[in-house]
């Protein structure tokens, strides 16, 4: 295809959107409002997502060593985890250190003022890059020598394991039901213009013109429609999802804890994208039947 034929398209997409207004409207708004629904339902699928990371970010492993443990099993703990699979981060707190917090914690209750420490030895708190691995690296450091005790979250981080594993099968199974549904009813919008235009195709036939010269600008004009439906329910998505964190986080200021992960150009990357794509596929869907005729 030369460049003048393609510069014919991309006028002739321009020409049609706008000669076609009231079908182009309808395209956007019917594009718009499918991906609205996709696209909030996917932001919430993210978003508790991201809950279930930062309840797993939260989860620390308690390591006590052992009050006689000698300097040397203490550095071996220290190297141990420093270069242990699925550890994120650790701090090394000195007996000393220990004894004062709990010194600390008992204040009001029990006056241990100039008693020294006799029992309590170095502690290690162990932070890990995903909650699954909690147990089975729990039970790795309690064989190390000097080791006392490992206090770990087993139960909590199995319950979060498994919230994470529900969130992310039904935000996939129903994404892509979501996914099909909005392209289905996209495609029909689509479908309903390029039959408006039946006539326009045929002359076109007739007068000689080659299957991909008049699919272009169809093509075209599926990508520009699906685009500007696209932004349209990003500003829908983001104005709905502002609002609704503001009742929300009014009702339970617990959830401001956990503020959503995505940024809002990267939404409306991915909302234009999907637009973009549906619109091009569903004109190059729509138009086929008519230029088999």
């Amino acid at each position: 295809m030369s460049l003048r034929s393609l510069e014919f398209a991309v006028c002739e997409a321009f020409v049609s959107i706008r000669r076609n207004g009231l079908m182009s409207i309808a395209s956007v708004t019917t594009i718009s409002l499918s991906l609205a629904v996709l696209g909030g339902f996917a932001l919430l699928v993210l978003w508790l997502n991201g809950v279930a990371k930062s309840l797993s970010e939260e989860l620390e492993i308690c390591v006590f060593m052992k009050f006689r443990a000698t300097p040397q099993e203490i550095a071996q703990v220290h190297d141990y985890l420093s270069q242990m699979r699925h550890v994120k981060a650790f701090t090394h707190i000195p007996a000393a250190q220990v004894w004062e917090q709990a010194k600390e914690s008992y204040k009001g209750y029990i006056d241990l003022t100039g008693i020294p420490n006799v029992s309590l030895g170095d502690e290690f708190i162990v932070k890990l890059d995903n909650a699954k691995h909690t147990s089975s690296v729990a039970n790795e450091i309690a064989r190390l020598k000097g080791v006392d005790e490992v206090l770990a979250p087993r139960k909590e981080a199995k319950e979060i394991v498994r919230f994470s594993n529900f969130i992310e099968i039904l935000g996939a199974s129903a994404s892509g039901v979501l996914l099909i549904i909005t392209a289905f009813i996209i495609s029909n919008a689509i479908r309903l213009t390029v039959f408006a235009r039946r006539r326009e195709i045929r002359i076109m036939q007739l007068v000689g013109a080659t299957n991909w010269f008049i699919r272009l600008p169809f093509l075209l004009e599926g990508i520009v429609l699906g685009a500007i439906g696209g932004a349209i329910a990003c500003g829908i998505v983001l104005g709905g999802a502002f609002y609704v964190t503001k009742v929300v986080t009014r009702m339970w200021p617990l959830l401001e804890r956990y503020p959503g992960n995505i940024e809002p150009s990267q939404l409306l990357g991915g909302m234009v994208g999907l637009g973009c794509c549906i619109g091009l596929v569903g004109s190059f869907m729509s138009i086929r039947k008519f230029l088999k005729t």
